[in-house]
């Protein structure tokens, strides 16, 4: 699967969801499990339902509404609606995210944000764009000098690796800190060199799989807080640091050690 396809599905769902966006809040979405601040809305489940009609049979998925289904061959991770919360707030940062892997290895990625006119791409081997342009990480060397995001669990309250404890060591340092509500923009906003850096706990594949791409082929690093950059640690290890390569040692430096991530 292209680039190219992942976009034009990415688009389709992206227009279905800005017909929804301005008419949902949070009191029209439902909670999952016990998890008071983790939402979900008729908007997340009709914008995963298009994308999935999209989908050959048979080939493997991992979308966030409705789990994995088994299959062979290709495998797509999906978003279909990260930044639930800021869409039913009517905060424009949030997309739909969509990512293929063959053989182990991610080969496309989009993250589309239809509400702030952003689409990034890329392709393994072949770069990453915004818009169609090509984009590269910043050149920053110093985490004095970087711009970082990050982001916090829904459990936060209940969970020992809340990520608190990692604002004040880089924030003191860092040129700034900004939280934005959306991992996958997060990461492609590092990937274009609009932020030097991004970490955050307690993260799923849908989250991280095609910002991960993006980063990449774009120039820069993705590890795990351990600096592990193997993909199923990056993709399943629920614990991510993006940055545009100069930087990463010293993020790593500088976090806490992990307690009891779940």
């Amino acid at each position: 699967m292209s680039a190219k396809e992942l976009t034009r599905i990415a688009t389709q769902a992206g227009e279905l969801l800005l017909s929804y966006y301005g008419q949902l809040s949070t009191a029209d979405a439902t909670r999952k499990g016990s998890a008071r601040r983790d939402l979900v809305s008729e908007a997340d489940i009709a914008a995963e339902a298009l994308i999935l009609a999209a989908v050959p049979p048979g080939e493997r998925v991992l979308a966030e509404e409705s789990g994995e289904r088994a299959g062979v061959g290709r495998y797509w991770v999906v978003d279909p609606l990260d930044g639930t919360i800021n869409f039913l707030h009517g905060i424009p940062f949030w997309c739909v995210s969509i990512a293929s892997l063959e053989d182990g290895e991610l080969t496309a990625a989009v993250v589309h944000a239809p509400a702030i006119g952003m689409t990034f791409a890329a392709s393994r081997g072949g770069g990453a764009t915004l818009n169609g342009e090509g984009i590269a990480v910043s050149g920053v060397e110093q985490v004095g000098d970087a711009i970082l995001a990050t982001g916090f669990p829904y459990a936060r309250d209940t969970v020992a690796d809340h990520n608190l404890d990692n604002i004040e060591p880089l924030g003191l340092v860092a040129g700034g800190l900004r939280r934005m509500g959306s991992a996958a923009l997060d990461l492609a906003f590092t990937a274009a060199g609009r932020l030097d850096g991004f970490w955050e706990l307690h993260l799923n594949a849908w989250d991280v799989a095609a910002g991960t791409l993006l980063v990449q082929e774009a120039g820069g690093l993705v590890t795990d807080f351990h600096g592990n950059r193997r993909l199923d640690r990056v993709l399943y290890g629920r614990h991510i640091v993006a940055s545009n390569g100069r930087v990463h040692g010293d993020i790593l430096d500088r976090l806490s050690p992990l307690r009891e991530l779940d």
